[in-house]
C-alpha cells in the first residue's frame, strides 16, 4: 500500500473464535502488500489484533463467482486456505449485498460454496480430504503417533484423552516444525473423542504460531482423523474454546491399505488415544533408519509438498462441509501508526 496512506478501512469478523481483519478492495483499491499489513494489524495489544488478514476482491471473477479471497496469516505468510476465514468472507459478501444467501467464493484451493443463514454460515471444502493414519514421529525423545491430514492445508492430529492436560503451545510448536513434516510443516490438533458424533479439540496454527480459539480446517481434520480411527461418524460436533462447528463428510471406499502393516522396521503403533509412548514400558523405539530424513516429497493436488510420512494411498473423504457461528464484530479505520510493521 502507498506510504502516503494515512489509514486503512477494515471490517473484523469472528468465526467461532477465529478472528479476521477483512479489507474490501472497493474501498482500498491501492491495497498491495498484504504481508506487511498482516504483520502490523494482526498484532494483539498494539494494533487491531487478529488471526489473519483477508482481502476481498469482486473484479475479474469467473462467471457465477461472487468474490475472491486472499489470505495472510498473522505472521505475514500467505495461507492456502482457512475454513473459518472462508466462512467470514462468505458472510461479508452477503452482508455487503455483493451476493445472495448462496455464495460462491474463490479461494487459493478452489471455489467454496457457502450458505448464510443469519449468524450460521456453512461452506464446502473444495476437493477431497486425504488422511494417512497411524504415522509416528519422534518428539522430545518419545514416539508420538498421529494422523497426517490434508484439508486444503496440512494437519497432524493427535488423539488424546485430555487435551487440556497437554502443553499445547510447546508441543504444538515442536510438532509444527518437526523435520518429518517438512517442507510445509503442519497445523496441529489435539483431539478428545467424547461421543460417536462429538469431539473436543485444541489447535496450534501455522502462521499464527500459537494456539487459537478455533479452526474450521482444524475441525475438519479432527473429525476425519477420528473417523479414520473408527471413533466418530458424520456429522460431528467439533468443540473448541471459541465455539462448536458442525462437520459433515462422506468416506470414499477404502483402496489399498492406508495404514501400513507392522514390519521389522515399522513396529506396531500405540493405541490412538495414547499418543506418547511410555518409555518405561520397554516398547521398541525408532531405529536410526526410521528417524532419517524423509524420502523425496511428492506434491498433492492442492500444491502441498508432501512429507515422507505421507506414503502410500490415503483414506479419502468427500462432500466436506463445516458450519457454525460467524459474526461481524468491528469496523473502522486503522491509523498510520498501526500500519507500520514492527
Amino acid at each position: 500500500m502507498s506510504a502516503a496512506r494515512k489509514s486503512l478501512a477494515f471490517t473484523k469478523y469472528s468465526g467461532a473464535g477465529n478472528d479476521f481483519i477483512i479489507v474490501d478492495s472497493r474501498q482500498e483499491p491501492g491495497f498491495a502488500d498484504g504481508s506487511a499489513v498482516a504483520r502490523a494489524l494482526c498484532r494483539r495489544g498494539t494494533a487491531v489484533g487478529a488471526d489473519g488478514l483477508v482481502l476481498i476482491t469482486t473484479e475479474d471473477l469467473e462467471e457465477g463467482v461472487h468474490g475472491r479471497m486472499q489470505l495472510w496469516n498473522a505472521d505475514g505468510s500467505e495461507a492456502e486456505f482457512s475454513g473459518n476465514a472462508s466462512r467470514c468472507a462468505v458472510r461479508f459478501l452477503s452482508d455487503e449485498g455483493l451476493a445472495p444467501a448462496d455464495v460462491r467464493l474463490q479461494t487459493g484451493v478452489g471455489v467454496v460454496n457457502g450458505l448464510v443463514d443469519g449468524r450460521n454460515v456453512r461452506v464446502t471444502v473444495p476437493g477431497s480430504g486425504k488422511v494417512w493414519p497411524q504415522r509416528r514421529i519422534r518428539v522430545e525423545g518419545r514416539d508420538l503417533v498421529g494422523t497426517y491430514v490434508i484439508v486444503g492445508i496440512p494437519f497432524f492430529v493427535v488423539l488424546h484423552e485430555d487435551p487440556d492436560d497437554l502443553p499445547v503451545r510447546y508441543l504444538g510448536r515442536a510438532i509444527r516444525n518437526h523435520k518429518d513434516l517438512q517442507p510445509a510443516g503442519a497445523n496441529v490438533d489435539f483431539v478428545r473423542v467424547d461421543e460417536e458424533q462429538a469431539l473436543y479439540f485444541r489447535v496450534y496454527e501455522r502462521g499464527v504460531e500459537d494456539e487459537t480459539l478455533s479452526s474450521g480446517t482444524g475441525s475438519v481434520a479432527a473429525a476425519r482423523a477420528a473417523a479414520a480411527a473408527d471413533r466418530v461418524a458424520s456429522p460431528v460436533a467439533c468443540s473448541a474454546a471459541g465455539g462448536t462447528l458442525m462437520v459433515r463428510f462422506r468416506p470414499l471406499p477404502v483402496t489399498a491399505a492406508a495404514t501400513p502393516e507392522p514390519t521389522a522396521d515399522r513396529p506396531s503403533e500405540p493405541a490412538p488415544d495414547s499418543p506418547v509412548a511410555n518409555e518405561t514400558t520397554g516398547e521398541e523405539t525408532l531405529s536410526e533408519s526410521d528417524t532419517a530424513a524423509p524420502r523425496p516429497a511428492n506434491v498433492s493436488p492442492e500444491g502441498i509438498e508432501l512429507p515422507g510420512i505421507a506414503e502410500g494411498p490415503p483414506l479419502e473423504y468427500v462432500d466436506i462441509e463445516v458450519e457454525g457461528d460467524t459474526r461481524r464484530v468491528m469496523e473502522g479505520n486503522a491509523a498510520a501508526d498501526a500500519l507500520r510493521s514492527r
